[in-house]
């Protein structure tokens, strides 16, 4: 096999590749949620901004929209555009 196009890894990118491994994979899901929710603990202590309206001037406003506005996102483009969309499975013939 040639190899020539593969690019170098950076020593940190070779880590990475030694350490990504089925058995480790727990090891990564732990650490990646455990950074997220350390993360999301930050954004309700680190003040980011002035609020410029009402609403945000509450800590933990913004994950808190973020995620209803996902949730709504979702529920309309499952209720409305896909059946606008969507196509009988025979549409394209026998292939």
């Amino acid at each position: 096999m040639n190899d020539q196009h593969i690019p170098k890894l950076s020593p940190f990118g070779r880590w990475l590749e030694e350490n990504r491994t089925p058995a480790r994979r727990g090891l990564w899901r732990k650490v990646m949620f455990g950074l997220l929710g350390v993360l999301a603990v930050l954004n309700f202590i680190v003040p980011n901004h002035h609020p410029h309206f009402g609403a945000d001037k509450y800590p933990g406003f913004w994950p808190v929209f973020g995620l209803l506005v996902g949730v709504v996102m979702v529920f309309f483009v499952k209720k409305i555009v896909q059946p606008l969309i969507k196509r009988p499975e025979d549409y394209y013939g026998d292939l």
